[in-house]
């Protein structure tokens, strides 16, 4: 009897463990998943990874209780020649996933390319867990003109406070983080450059000017993770970099 409680549990626990290993393997980057309020049969993505946790350690209770009922037999098993083999094959998959060899590569790539497949990969992430930023914040970040942000979600019939999070004003409304920044995103945005003007320059323009190749600039550039072009405006690659114009004149001449 106690036995057959123990393969009934150990059944549904490892159900629920592969399931959830599922959603969590396809689901969007972390970034994605928060910022868009993804979720997969109404449940988040802090939902799915609860659930594989509680039931990763349920499952690790059960195996044990599992062992000790099942020790005599264990015990045989443990001392024949294929528990030698599975030793050997568990050995050969941790090894070779550490190693990152292609074969169980491909299983990382695989769970790269769904990942990244999502339609909600296509919405605009402008800064890492901006989520958790409050409103207030997530505008000085992005340059954007804090009253004319609350006057958009006003009218929009947004109920917030400029210290909320993105995160709690979406709950609190209903919507995801990344829809509240469709709505502010057009609101004008404050001048990093007080005057300067290289923010309206291009970095073909400014390198012209500073006596630097415009292609040895672009690679320093993308060295330092910044994604760059001759034509574009420094504004235009440093606000989705969440860096100022002066950022890059700086990069540029170091």
């Amino acid at each position: 009897m106690k036995r057959k409680w123990i393969d009934l549990l150990l059944f549904y626990v490892m159900v629920m463990i592969i399931v959830s290993g599922i959603v969590l393997y396809i689901m969007p980057h972390g970034r994605v998943a928060y910022f868009t309020g993804w979720k997969f049969l109404g449940v988040d993505k802090d939902g799915w990874d609860n659930i594989h946790v509680i039931f990763g350690f349920l499952m690790v209770v059960v195996a044990v209780w599992h062992i000790i009922v099942n020790w005599k037999v264990m015990k045989k098993y443990l001392l024949q020649k294929e528990s030698v083999f599975a030793l050997l094959i568990t050995a050969v998959i941790t090894i070779g996933t550490v190693a990152n060899i292609q074969l169980f590569k491909s299983v990382s790539d695989l769970e790269e390319t769904i990942k990244n497949s999502w339609d909600v990969n296509k919405k605009a992430i402008p800064i890492s867990h901006g989520e958790l930023l409050s409103l207030k914040d997530f505008c000085e970040r992005l340059n954007i003109n804090l009253n004319k942000a609350v006057q958009k979600l006003k009218s929009k019939r947004y109920s917030f406070n400029i210290n909320d999070t993105l995160k709690t004003i979406a709950k609190n409304n209903n919507t995801t983080p990344a829809d509240i920044y469709e709505v502010i995103k057009n609101a004008k945005t404050v001048s990093l450059l007080q005057g300067s003007g290289f923010g309206r320059m291009t970095l073909k323009e400014v390198c012209q000017k500073e006596g630097v190749d415009v292609n040895v600039c672009v690679k320093k550039l993308e060295s330092k993770g910044i994604k760059a072009s001759a034509d574009k405006t420094l504004r235009e690659i440093a606000f989705p970099n969440v860096i100022t114009p002066m950022d890059i004149i700086d990069m540029i001449k170091n």
